[in-house]
């Protein structure tokens, strides 16, 4: 039986453990070996993301598809002590990859459902509260997911992408997890270096996808740009919500009087 899921390993030391070696047959094996043959092609879109695994500094979480949230909000916790003392520049070099465990067949629209969902849950899991200077409004421009006080920013893939393949990292979901101020250090929209990465990325996102882009995709902090559209980006088949699937919990009202 594999009992690493809700551990937060980095890549180099899960190599290691006995639990990755004595499983090959495991789903998580599988996952993790596929992830790895598609972010050593020279194609794959994100730098920061060839970068980190080339290195093993990316960090991985794996969630049983009963557990998915207690799992996941274990592993993102324990990252998130990790990550903080990192000065932010560095932080980009060290990702969080959460796979959870995914039930074949189900749909591209399927998927993205649970997905929200999970996140949902985990939230509930949240042992602090969110941040004040976070607005919990996704519809906010200035908004991001939080845990434990963190803004983070969540890349949702899919193994249902068929045409949006940047987004498609193997048999089980992803979510490919970054704090939200790494990237405003070393991609901000504000500087002429930071909007030069990022049209780099995005026309690697084009040719990766043959042709195909995704419309949400912006700058944080644009007045046309909503973060949650792209945690979870849109083709045919998709999850097609009007509105952000995710809510920040009511804060309890002595905490609001105070």
């Amino acid at each position: 039986m594999f009992t690493g899921y809700g551990n937060c390993f980095r890549l180099d030391a899960l190599e290691l453990t006995a639990e990755h070696i004595r499983h090959k047959e495991h789903w998580t094996f599988a996952t993790l070996e596929r992830f790895r043959a598609l972010l050593a092609n020279p194609e794959f879109p994100c730098l920061f993301g060839r970068k980190a695994v080339a290195a093993k500094t990316c960090h991985i979480v794996f969630a049983r598809a009963a557990h998915l949230a207690s799992d996941i909000a274990r592993g993102l916790g324990d990252y998130i002590r990790t990550i903080e003392p990192i000065p932010l520049k560095q932080r980009i070099g060290s990702p969080l990859l959460v796979f959870l465990e995914t039930r074949a067949g189900s749909t591209l629209a399927e998927q993205q459902a649970m997905a929200w969902s999970v996140m949902q849950e985990v939230h509930l899991h949240d042992p602090q509260p969110w941040p004040q200077q976070v607005p919990r409004d996704p519809d906010d421009t200035q908004w991001s997911f939080c845990y434990a006080g963190m803004p983070l920013f969540i890349n949702m893939s899919f193994p249902g992408h068929v045409h949006m393949k940047s987004r498609n990292l193997g048999d089980a979901i992803a979510f490919v997890i970054n704090p939200r101020e790494s990237f405003d250090e070393v991609a901000s929209a504000t500087t002429e270096s930071g909007q030069r990465i990022r049209a780099r990325i995005r026309e690697r996102v084009r040719e990766y996808n043959e042709g195909v882009m995704p419309e949400s995709l912006g700058f944080f902090g644009q007045e046309d740009n909503f973060e949650w559209k792209q945690y979870q980006l849109q083709e045919a088949g998709s999850l097609k919500p009007s509105r952000c699937p995710f809510h920040v919990h009511a804060m309890p009202e002595t905490l609001i009087e105070n």
